[in-house]
């Protein structure tokens, strides 16, 4: 927040009064372990958006986004051994920053047909602020590669599940690629034969460090959202979750408690297998060579009709349409 309102000043928008606006004081900014939710976060950028009247603001955030504001994390990807190994951490820590990601905007990752394939898909919740958001991680996506691979990530297409904003001429000298608007998906295409070559800050020792530094602080941070806690524990096993009473015995409570604190925070805990089932269904999906059937499987469906169902009712496509609207050329 502190480099968001920095970054705001320099636009020319009167960022305390903005940070005043949303219950953000100079205290809170000064102290390093205060937490800013993510109500203030939401109103800060959309006061933003509205008093920039700059409709591609998200485009702007993402290219100089500073690296400061992904700390250990953004350490944990550089000192990794490859850009493959680093995009597994980065989706396994992607709430680590504190944005939207893993819950309102799901980042994913897939090889398809020898490209490199970063998927974006944002919830509807985000209201005005949904292309902002996918912008952001777009552009983020660039920066953050660039620390990474100390070079430009070898884009070779954009496509864009929204129609060409106002602003989509920035498009083309931001990405330097053919884009696709008006697509089934948001995907960031690359060239695959860069996922295995050696990163140059690489070391396992230093990536041991962060890992362990990231896992805590994530923790430490989520220790009281009960979500985030049942949803590392349903990840374990997609396809068997356990039933309610069982999770709630790991989490040391009563079932009935573990529902109250869900319906708190606005869960039920089937949303929550069904969230952890759709972002495992996208990312396989995108794997041209797993049957539906075999995916089915993996998800716990006894059969693929029911993760038909389950998968329209998702994301409003079946499984076969999404899967032909993602190789679609």
């Amino acid at each position: 927040m502190v480099w968001l309102l920095d970054f705001l000043s320099n636009l020319g928008l009167d960022a305390t009064a903005i940070a005043s606006h949303n219950r953000i004081t100079p205290a809170q900014l000064q102290n390093p372990d205060e937490a800013v939710t993510s109500e203030q976060h939401k109103g800060v950028l959309t006061e933003a958006l509205i008093a920039s009247k700059d409709a591609g603001l998200g485009l702007k955030l993402g290219l100089q986004r500073s690296i400061a504001t992904l700390d250990q994390f953004a350490y944990l990807m550089m000192s990794s051994a490859t850009l493959r190994e680093s995009n597994e951490v980065g989706l396994r820590y992607q709430n680590y920053p504190g944005r939207f990601s893993g819950d309102l905007i799901i980042t994913s990752f897939s090889e398809i047909d020898g490209e490199g394939c970063y998927q974006i898909h944002a919830k509807p919740a985000l209201g005005e602020l949904w292309l902002l958001a996918i912008e952001d991680i777009l552009t983020s996506i660039l920066t953050t590669c660039r620390w990474v691979l100390g070079k430009n990530l070898p884009m070779t297409r954009l496509r864009c599940e929204y129609p060409a904003p106002p602003h989509s001429q920035r498009y083309e000298s931001i990405f330097q690629c053919p884009i696709q608007f008006d697509m089934p998906a948001t995907q960031l295409f690359f060239e695959a034969g860069i996922l295995d070559r050696p990163l140059p800050q690489s070391s396992t020792q230093s990536a041991a460090l962060y890992r362990k530094l990231c896992e805590e602080k994530s923790i430490s941070r989520n220790q009281g959202d009960i979500a985030w806690r049942l949803w590392q524990i349903i990840v374990r096993d997609p396809a068997a979750p356990p039933t309610l009473e069982s999770a709630a015995r790991e989490l040391h409570c009563s079932a009935r408690t573990l529902s109250r604190k869900l319906l708190a925070q606005g869960w039920r805990y089937q949303q929550l297998i069904d969230q952890v089932r759709e972002i495992h269904a996208r990312r396989y999906l995108s794997d041209p060579t797993l049957p539906i059937t075999q995916i089915a499987q993996r998800l716990g469906y006894a059969d693929s009709s029911g993760f038909h169902r389950a998968f329209k009712k998702w994301t409003g496509r079946s499984p076969r349409a999404f899967r032909q609207g993602l190789f679609t050329h």
